[in-house]
C-alpha cells in the first residue's frame, strides 16, 4: 500500500511540473499582458506534429528539435501580437474580442491540421518512453522524468529572466495584472515592442512544452483543446500573474489526474480535477495564489 502511494504521488507531481510548463505560455499571455489565448493549445500541437516530423523522417532524438521548435513558437507569437492581439487591443476590443479571436486561429490552426493529416492518430518512437527509471519504490518511464526535469529548467529560467533582467522586469511593469501599462511609457519603456517579446516568451514556452509531451502523448489534430483546457485549468487554479501559483496548480492537477484514473478509471481521470477547478472558481475565483 505504501508503495503504491509512493508511486501515485510521484507521478503525479512529475506530471504536474509538464502540465505547469505546458500552462506558461498562457500564463504569460493572459497572466501578464491579459490576452485570453484560446489558440494555445494549437500552439504545442504545432510543436508535437513538429517533433513527430522531423524525429522520424531524420531519424533524430525529439530533444534535438528543441531549438527549432522554441524559434518556431516565439516566431507564432510574435505574429499573432503584431498582427492579431494589438489591432484587438488597439480598435478596442476587450478581452472577449481576444477569446474570439483567438478561437477564430484554433480553429484555423485545427482545420488545417486535419487537412494534412485526417484524424489520424501518431505516436513518436523513442527511447524515453521505452525507457523507465527506478529510484526506490518509484519506477517512472524516462519520457515522463526527462519532461519533468526539463519544465523546471525551463520555468525556472523564465522566472529568473524576469527577476534578474532589466527586460524582464521591463515586461513586468507594463503587466496589466502586475505592471501599470499606463505608467511604462512614462520611464521610457517601449511597450509595443514589450508584449511582442512577451508573446514571442510565450510561444518559446509552448514550443518546449510541445516537444515533451510528444515523446508520450498521441499526437493528432484536435490534441490542442485538451491541452487548452487544461492549462486554462492550471492558469485559474494557480491564479493570474503568479508562477509559484502555476506550478502549485500544475502539480494539483497531475495529482488529482492521477489519483482520478486510480479510483475511477483512466477514462475518468479528470473529473476530480474540473470538480476541484469549479470549486475553486465558486470560493476563490483569483486562485490559489492570485493577486487581489
Amino acid at each position: 500500500m505504501l508503495e503504491t502511494l509512493i508511486q501515485v504521488v510521484s507521478f503525479g507531481i512529475i506530471l504536474g511540473g509538464i502540465y505547469a510548463l505546458a500552462s506558461l505560455g498562457m500564463e504569460l499571455a493572459w497572466g501578464l499582458m491579459h490576452v485570453v489565448n484560446f489558440a494555445h493549445g494549437e500552439w504545442i500541437m504545432i510543436a508535437m506534429y513538429s517533433t513527430y516530423w522531423i524525429s522520424v523522417l531524420f531519424g533524430l532524438d525529439p530533444y534535438l528539435i528543441l531549438p527549432l521548435n522554441i524559434l518556431v513558437g516565439m516566431l507564432i507569437g510574435s505574429i499573432l501580437e503584431k498582427f492579431v492581439f494589438e489591432p484587438v487591443r488597439s480598435g478596442g476590443g476587450g478581452a472577449l474580442m481576444s477569446i474570439i479571436s483567438t478561437f477564430g486561429i484554433s480553429m484555423l490552426m485545427m482545420g488545417i491540421a486535419q487537412a494534412l493529416w485526417k484524424q489520424n492518430f501518431y505516436t513518436l518512437p523513442n527511447l524515453y518512453m521505452k525507457t523507465s527509471v527506478r529510484i526506490g519504490y518509484v519506477s517512472i518511464s524516462a519520457a515522463y522524468l526527462v519532461g519533468f526535469m526539463l519544465s523546471l529548467i525551463a520555468i525556472s529560467a523564465i522566472y529568473l529572466f524576469f527577476k534578474k533582467t532589466l527586460t524582464g522586469k521591463a515586461i513586468l511593469a507594463t503587466s496589466e495584472v502586475i505592471g501599470d501599462p499606463e505608467a511604462a511609457p512614462l520611464v521610457g519603456i517601449d511597450t509595443k515592442k514589450i508584449k511582442i517579446l512577451t508573446l514571442a516568451l510565450a510561444g518559446a514556452a509552448t514550443g518546449i512544452s510541445g516537444t515533451i509531451i510528444a515523446t508520450f502523448y498521441y499526437i493528432y489534430p484536435t490534441v490542442g483543446m485538451t491541452w487548452c483546457l487544461l492549462s486554462f485549468v492550471v492558469v485559474i487554479l494557480g491564479g493570474l500573474g503568479s508562477f509559484k501559483g502555476l506550478l502549485v496548480g500544475g502539480i494539483i492537477v497531475g495529482l488529482l489526474e492521477v489519483i482520478g484514473s486510480m479510483l475511477l478509471g483512466q477514462a475518468y481521470g479528470y473529473i476530480l480535477v474540473y470538480l476541484l477547478f469549479i470549486i475553486i472558481l465558486y470560493v476563490r475565483p483569483r486562485g490559489l495564489m492570485g493577486r487581489a
